[in-house]
């Protein structure tokens, strides 16, 4: 299958490396120079202590044009979809989105493509350099379908070792669950500073810990608050070691998810009339540490 993946970051980079193993992969970059960078010297994939060069992965740059996929992944984060909206909304191919969050649920309708799908990633990467990913968790990914048949994307159906993806059957309980676990970790490790398992080995942090996803659980009306906090701690423990995106956002001086993560449960909170107090602290304490470049 040809599959064109838009976004140069450490989840573009990392799904790249890893459907290339079966698929000709087409990457498209949002600076020509990136993929020069890959087309020169290929994609080095870091794992489980190892490193290997992958040179059969394509690259170019979004200003291109995209053309000749049967598949497109859109791996940007949320805040990057409006620039690459115009490049897609004509195309008839299937796409995947991986945005966290509900913000680009909005864009989806106005899309001409028959068949839409959204996915949620549980790996972890690191990008260190144009064209070097480290896997940093091993997780799978979860995809629903927005509009079209699930079964009709046939890379639900692959197997490709240690990249798997399984199906869900609704698209809203899937992207809760996520962010339910996004908004809890990623604002407390940024702010806090620490990796993620030292939210549930500080017994101070493990507090704060569980005072935010009971308010965050409660805005959200999260059913079953039991199985979804046990989720959450398994997790942040699945991923003790690692530092959450939104801390690496903020110690190299980039722009965060925030408003896509705790922007959307303050949004839900006004619009219900819930308490949000500890929400709306951490997320001013993370616009203004962005907004000092970290």
């Amino acid at each position: 299958m040809r599959i064109g993946i838009i976004g140069g970051g450490a989840i573009g980079l990392l799904f790249a490396s890893h459907l290339s193993e079966k698929h000709r992969v087409t990457l498209y970059t949002h600076t020509e120079d990136q993929a020069s960078i890959i087309n020169r010297d290929g994609i080095r994939l870091i794992e489980d202590g190892e490193s290997r060069l992958l040179t059969g992965i394509i690259s170019k740059g979004l200003d291109e044009g995209i053309s000749g996929e049967d598949l497109l992944i859109v791996a940007v984060k949320q805040y990057h979809l409006p620039q690459v909206l115009p490049w897609i909304n004509g195309i008839q191919v299937p796409l995947l989105f991986l945005q966290n969050g509900f913000g680009h649920i909005s864009y989806l309708k106005r899309l001409q493509s028959p068949a839409i799908y959204l996915g949620v990633v549980e790996h972890g990467a690191m990008k260190h350099d144009g064209n070097t990913v480290e896997h940093t968790g091993l997780g799978i990914t979860r995809i629903a379908s927005f509009k079209g048949e699930l079964e009709q994307l046939s890379l639900v159906n692959g197997r490709i070792d240690h990249f798997p993806f399984k199906k869900s059957e609704d698209y809203h309980s899937m992207l809760m669950d996520k962010l339910v676990v996004n908004a809890v970790i990623n604002p407390l490790t940024a702010i806090l500073e620490v990796e993620n398992g030292g939210l549930i080995t500080n017994a101070f942090y493990y507090q704060l810990f569980q005072d935010l996803f009971e308010e965050i659980s409660d805005i959200l009306e999260v059913r079953n608050k039991t199985e979804s906090f046990e989720h959450v701690k398994s997790v942040c423990m699945a991923t003790a070691e690692n530092r959450s995106s939104m801390l690496k956002d903020l110690e190299n001086g980039r722009r965060t998810e925030i408003d896509a993560i705790l922007g959307h449960v303050l949004s839900e909170a006004k619009s219900k009339g819930k308490s949000d107090c500890l929400t709306s602290s951490l997320y001013r304490m993370v616009k203004g540490k962005e907004s000092q470049g970290g």
